[in-house]
C-alpha cells in the first residue's frame, strides 16, 4: 500500500535530473547545484578520477523525499529486525537468526497517533560492486517483514556492468542473489522495487520483485537471453523513464 504511495520511481527520477547537471571538482562548470561529484585520487598518486557513489544519490533522494512527502517520517542506518552473518566472502553471507543486526541505508515511517510504524526500506548502491555488496542488501530488504527498494546508480551501462555471459554484470547478481536467498523470504504481500539509473544515457530502468516472481529469475534478469546494456531491457515487467538529453 505504502510503496506504491511513495513514488520511489518518480523519487529517483529528480535525482536522476539532479546528477546530470551536477559539476565535478576536477572539471571546470557553472552547475547552480551546489552538490558537486568530488575527484578520487588513485593510491599511488598518478591519477586522478571523478568518484560517482551513492552518497549523492542517496543524500539528493532524501532531500527530494523531505520536500515531496512531509507526512512521512525516516531513518539512516537503520539496525534491521532480523539478524545476520555476512563474513568476508559472499559464501559466508547467511541469516538464521545468528549474527547481529546489519543496517537499512533508509527506512521510511508512518506515524499512527503517537506511534511510528516502518513501512518501507530501501538501499542505495552505485558501480558494479563484488556480488557479496549486492547480496547482502538482497537478503537485508528480503528478510524484512515491509517492503523494500534497491536504487543503484550506474555512471553508464554496458554489457560489462549489467548482464553478459561472464555473470560480472549487476543483473547477474542481482539473479544469484535473489535465487539463493528466496528461502529469506517469508511475508507474501511485500514487494521490493528495483531501479537501475545510467547516469551518462540518463534513463532509469525499474521492475517491482514478489514472492511469486522468485521461481522465474531468469527470465527477469535476462539471465539466458544476455541483455548487454540498459537500453536493451525490455519486457519481462521492465518498465523504462528517460529524462531528456541535452
Amino acid at each position: 500500500m505504502y510503496l506504491e504511495k511513495i513514488d520511489v520511481v518518480k523519487l529517483s527520477k529528480i535525482v536522476l535530473a539532479h546528477l546530470s547537471i551536477m559539476d565535478y571538482e576536477q572539471h571546470r562548470g557553472y552547475s547552480s547545484v551546489q552538490l558537486i561529484f568530488p575527484m578520487k585520487i588513485q593510491a599511488n598518486g598518478t591519477k586522478h578520477k571523478d568518484r560517482i557513489s551513492e552518497q549523492e544519490l542517496r543524500l539528493l533522494f532524501i532531500e527530494e523525499f523531505k520536500e515531496i512527502y512531509k507526512e512521512f517520517f525516516y531513518s539512516i542506518e537503520t539496525p534491521t529486525i532480523f539478524k545476520h552473518s555476512f563474513g568476508k566472502l559472499y559464501e559466508d553471507i547467511k541469516s538464521d537468526g545468528s549474527g547481529q543486526s546489519a543496517s537499512i541505508d533508509m527506512c521510511i515511517f508512518k506515524r499512527v497517533s503517537d506511534r511510528y510504524h516502518r513501512i518501507l526500506n530501501i538501499e542505495f548502491k552505485s558501480k558494479n560492486p563484488q556480488i557479496k555488496g549486492i547480496g547482502k542488501d538482497v537478503l537485508k530488504l528480503i528478510a524484512e517483514e515491509h517492503n523494500g527498494a534497491f536504487i543503484h546508480l550506474l555512471d553508464n551501462s554496458n554489457k560489462g556492468t549489467l548482464c553478459n555471459v561472464n555473470e560480472t554484470g549487476v543483473f547477474n547478481k542481482f539473479h544469484h542473489s535473489f535465487s539463493r536467498f528466496q528461502g529469506n523470504w517469508i511475508n507474501e504481500h511485500k514487494s521490493i522495487q528495483l531501479i537501475i539509473i545510467s547516469l551518462k544515457q540518463k534513463i532509469i530502468i525499474h521492475r517491482k520483485i514478489k514472492k511469486s516472481d522468485l521461481k522465474n529469475l531468469k527470465s527477469i534478469f535476462f539471465i539466458e537471453s544476455g541483455c548487454g546494456n540498459i537500453e536493451d531491457v525490455k519486457g519481462n515487467g521492465w518498465m523504462t523513464e528517460t529524462i531528456i538529453k541535452e
